[in-house]
């Protein structure tokens, strides 16, 4: 749950294959033994340099123009966790500075590259506006979630997993609003589509699909832009409010599944298959919750990506599931997969008894407090 700058990002080749120099001259006040990395697409260090007296000095040949993870470890004997940084580089000199006690801010980076200045620009704002919010997530997802946690009333559990809701929502509410007024700032943007790509834009898509659509021609036609529109596009249909999308598929006694058979105020909509450990656990957290399965007003229709009727059947009968079971035997391939956006099983939508989205892709620890918050509506 870090910065998005943290993660080891995707190498984009340029086109340029000329070979080139690239100078880091490093000022690193408050680090003495650490060490200065470079990683490229598959993880591998490409450069490395040590850090000694608050100074490093690295130069090398660069074969390929591109995005790569910049990673700083403050003390190679006692504290070797590395902090990583998404850059740009292309031939020519990279005045870094970082400070050892700040790590968790993007470095000041001079250079004449015009694309690692965009990347500069967007993590330094994302940085001071977004810290304070991403440090009070981690705090509370450690008090609900961490190995100390400590065991608490149900009640006393629902009101820290809002606080963690809502605090989870305030960070990625900044990260939207970073990032759209980044796009307006740099309307030709050539970072556009990459910084995209490192946002979970699929947890607001209508937000960063209006967003999207102010990328320029050439942004939105690059391998990531594509992807993030046809994405985008598809999920901007799914945002809360609209329509769900029909699910094709039977019943467990042969007949077409018709939503109008599920008459409650909130359903959940499982997406699932036999051979998913984690989905099978889910049934029995689910089963064991007498709240939410006694409750006249909430039901769940499970629908299974599984391909063969007997297995499929062979797993509902195990887990005991008594609600709605739904599945069309064409597997990864089903309608249902492309239609509600499903990248990953079990997934977790809500919907009213209309039919109309309440919220999407739910993590199944937030299930239960996203259910009992709308039922009480």
């Amino acid at each position: 749950m870090k910065f998005y700058h943290i993660f080891l990002f995707a190498l984009l080749f340029t086109g340029c294959t000329k070979v080139g120099y690239i100078e880091f001259k490093g000022t690193m006040p408050g680090i003495d033994n650490g060490v200065f990395v470079i990683k490229n697409l598959d993880k591998s260090s490409l450069y490395s340099e040590f850090i000694m007296g608050e100074k490093f000095y690295l130069k090398k040949t660069l074969q390929n123009p591109g995005y790569y993870s910049m990673q700083i470890a403050k003390d190679i004997y006692h504290d070797n966790r590395r902090v990583g940084y998404d850059v740009y580089l292309e031939p020519g000199t990279y005045t870094i500075k970082a400070v050892g006690g700040d790590l968790y801010k993007y470095p000041t980076i001079i250079t004449t590259s015009k694309i690692q200045n965009e990347l500069s620009a967007y993590y330094t704002v994302l940085n001071k506006k977004a810290h304070d919010a991403e440090n009070e997530t981690d705090s509370l997802f450690n008090l609900v979630y961490g190995n100390n946690a400590a065991p608490v009333s149900s009640a006393k559990y629902d009101a820290q997993l809002k606080k963690l809701t809502d605090a989870a929502t305030k960070r990625d509410n900044i990260v939207s609003a970073v990032f759209a007024d980044f796009i307006n700032k740099h309307p030709q943007s050539e970072v556009a589509a990459h910084l995209l790509a490192q946002i979970d834009y699929k947890k607001d898509p209508s937000t960063y699909y209006n967003i999207y659509q102010r990328f320029t021609s050439d942004q939105q036609n690059t391998p990531e832009g594509k992807a993030e529109g046809d994405d985008l596009k598809m999920l901007a249909k799914l945002a809360p409010g609209a329509e769900a999308p029909a699910l094709t598929g039977k019943t467990l006694d042969g007949k077409s599944f018709d939503p109008k058979s599920v008459n409650k105020k909130v359903i959940l909509v499982e997406f699932w298959r036999s051979d998913s450990e984690v989905s099978r656990n889910n049934h029995k957290s689910l089963l064991t919750n007498s709240d939410l399965m006694n409750n006249k007003d909430f039901t769940i229709v499970s629908v299974s990506v599984d391909t063969a009727h007997t297995t499929w059947t062979n797993a509902v009968n195990e887990d005991k599931l008594t609600w709605p079971q739904v599945n069309d035997l064409k597997g990864q391939s089903s309608p249902n997969m492309q239609n509600w956006g499903v990248g990953t099983l079990p997934t977790y939508d809500l919907v009213d008894g209309n039919w109309h989205i309440i919220k999407r892709d739910i993590s199944f620890d937030d299930i239960d407090l996203a259910i009992k918050d709308q039922l009480k509506k």
